[in-house]
């Protein structure tokens, strides 16, 4: 009877085990399914953003080709567009008078080279006289005729002229040569820049030098555009985000480098949260969230891109 009673018991035991090992996994199974709702959630409203680029035209021209459509994706040294530089009757007079002025400055430096050559001339002859004086001076004072001081005043007196001459032919040869050189120079580059003006036939290609995708063109085949007018935008590929806006609510489950996972161009990826900021735009109870995109995903542009943020 007693054993009867001790199986019983053993097994009431065990039952007892197993039912509370059932209420713990269950317990702990309803928490933390309660954890992972409470901070993993859902965006729908993202979009890519893009740091922007300006093409624009380096001077009065007329657009010849278009080798690229909006949406293209464009990578560094592709031909975008292909225009023809125009300028005006007055343009190519002030240019005209840019060469004469630097014809003018090239000839007058080249004067001033023959006058300060005139002028060594002149001191050379000084220095010979100087010379002269010295060795005459020498010839005396063997006779006995004149002391020796009067012999050194001389030798120094050429010496002197000697030096000056030396260091005044140094330093006027050093600046007229640059001062002709630079001259010259800008003579050089006055001209290139007329003939350029003056070859209407010529067309000038402007190319990408930096990857991104062509968001806007500003202009068409046939327009004249002006100096600095913006030709087309480009988006930046190496400078994209994902920018999605949060209420106040989900903020408490929103924190920098949380995992967050997505598809772009129908390809999933993952990233993190780079920045939490304030919106620009109404009403004020909204954040903005940015993810960091590599920018080897980037096909073009993206809108309604879900994300969905892990706990």
């Amino acid at each position: 009877m007693e054993n009867d009673i001790t199986e019983l018991l053993k097994k009431r035991v065990y039952l007892f085990l197993i039912v509370l090992l059932l209420i713990v996994f269950c317990a702990s199974f309803i928490l933390l399914h309660q954890r992972g709702g409470s901070n993993e959630f859902t965006l729908s409203n993202a979009r890519l953003v893009y740091e922007q680029s300006e093409l624009q035209a380096g001077n009065t021209s007329v657009v010849q080709e278009l080798h690229i459509a909006e949406g293209d994706h464009v990578t560094a040294g592709m031909l975008l567009v292909t225009v023809q530089s125009v300028f005006s009757d007055e343009e190519l007079a002030r240019l005209q008078k840019n060469v004469e002025l630097a014809q003018r400055n090239v000839e007058q430096i080249r004067y001033g080279a023959a006058a300060v050559s005139q002028n060594t001339s002149a001191s050379s002859e000084g220095l010979d006289a100087a010379r002269m004086r010295m060795e005459r001076m020498n010839e005396l004072y063997e006779m006995g005729a004149v002391s020796a001081a009067k012999r050194n005043e001389a030798a120094a007196a050429y010496e002197q002229e000697k030096n000056a001459l030396t260091m005044g032919r140094g330093q006027m040869t050093v600046s007229n040569a640059a001062a002709l050189k630079a001259a010259e120079e800008q003579l050089k580059k006055a001209e290139e820049t007329l003939a350029k003006a003056c070859d209407h036939a010529g067309t000038t290609g402007l190319f990408a030098v930096r990857e991104g995708v062509v968001s806007k063109i500003h202009v068409k085949k046939g327009d004249l555009i002006d100096s600095g007018a913006s030709i087309l935008t480009l988006d930046l590929v190496e400078n994209c985000w994902i920018e999605a806006e949060i209420s106040v609510e989900d903020m408490n489950r929103l924190y920098p480098g949380q995992i967050v996972r997505y598809e772009l161009s129908g390809r999933p990826a993952e990233a993190t949260v780079e920045e939490i900021t304030d919106s620009d735009t109404e009403p004020e109870d909204k954040k903005i969230v940015r993810i960091s995109v590599p920018h080897d995903r980037i096909t073009g542009n993206e809108e309604n891109i879900t994300l969905h943020f892990l706990p």
